[in-house]
């Protein structure tokens, strides 16, 4: 089956971007009819909305736009369970549950089948790209809620699951179908990470893990030339010069501590007046940041110049 292709353009930002807002539109317009129509109401906005997707992505497949049709698709594909959602709710069979995998729930699990199944249909009619990821998402989720119940075990499944989504997306990427395979492997990515994070987020040797696991991504982004790993593994890179700066400074940043080094001299986030001393090392988080730039930039460049390397003196002629 052959993919849309997508190059990157200004004409592509802009139907991305375009539809992208759209689907966020289309929530907090459902979320609005929901809280003020009722529950019979809720269904028919549901079903307006769901009818206006798919009319738009139908309309644009005929016309050959094929960029516009799949996020049409994608958006009618989310619509699609939120209907049903909203019948389900109406005749009162909707489970109210505080964790998403908490429980064993019909409805919920209905739902993320209706996701699942959706996603591959449009998949098969409007062959798009971000479909795909769509599916290998539901997919994990209907699987996880399926059997686990939340904790140790939903993450040992999600690994699970990750590890299964990679091997589809690298026997994807052997064939013409390869660009289908960009999204399974961001969400494999996401899964096995996420997994990973659940088990080790909390001393030490534990973040010391997480980075050879992100430098390990690395090394499989490279290899399978996918470069969603590598923006993963980036980001993990990130997240453990976190803790370590947090830790070595004195700050309490939390997780996203980057963001508010860098802003709390403006706005201020509790972190006091950084040149007061106080006995926090306010130097500490920028270097230890600097440092992790040069790292990326030592390991962007050394996989540039094997890949340079690897191609014979032919081809660069």
């Amino acid at each position: 089956m052959n993919a849309v292709r997508v190059p990157w353009s200004s004409a592509s930002f802009l139907v991305y971007f375009g539809g992208l807002t759209i689907f966020a539109s289309g929530l907090a317009l459902l979320a609005v009819q929901g809280s003020s129509k009722g529950e019979a109401g809720f269904v028919l906005w549901a079903a307006i909305v769901l009818a206006a997707f798919l009319a738009c992505a139908e309309g644009f497949r005929r016309t050959g736009h094929a960029v516009a049709a799949g996020l049409f698709a994608f958006n009618s594909v989310w619509s699609s369970v939120v209907l049903v959602g909203a019948l389900e709710n109406w005749f009162g069979w909707l489970a109210n549950s505080d964790s998403p995998f908490g429980g064993f729930h019909l409805s919920l699990l209905l739902l993320e089948l209706v996701a699942l199944v959706g996603a591959v249909f449009a998949l098969t009619v409007y062959r798009f790209p971000l479909l795909s990821g769509l599916a290998a998402a539901a997919g994990w989720f209907f699987v996880t809620d399926l059997i686990s119940n939340g904790g140790n075990w939903t993450a040992i499944v999600t690994i699970a699951v990750g590890l299964v989504l990679l091997g589809v997306g690298v026997s994807v990427d052997g064939g013409p179908s390869r660009p289908f395979g960009f999204w399974v492997h961001v969400v494999a990515g996401l899964t096995i990470g996420g997994g990973l994070l659940w088990f080790f987020h909390s001393g030490d040797f534990e973040w010391f893990l997480i980075a050879v696991a992100a430098l390990a991504y690395v090394a499989l982004g490279d290899r399978l030339m996918r470069s969603s790993w590598v923006v993963l593994s980036a980001w993990g890179l990130l997240q453990v010069a976190t803790h370590f700066s947090d830790k070595w400074s004195g700050f309490s940043g939390g997780e996203f501590f980057p963001l508010s080094l860098f802003l709390f001299p403006l706005f201020g986030f509790g972190y006091g007046d950084p040149l007061a001393g106080g006995g926090n090392h306010v130097w500490v988080p920028p270097v230890t940041y600097a440092i992790l730039g040069f790292v990326f930039v030592a390991i962007g460049l050394f996989i540039a110049r094997r890949r340079r390397d690897a191609i014979p003196a032919a081809e660069l002629l």
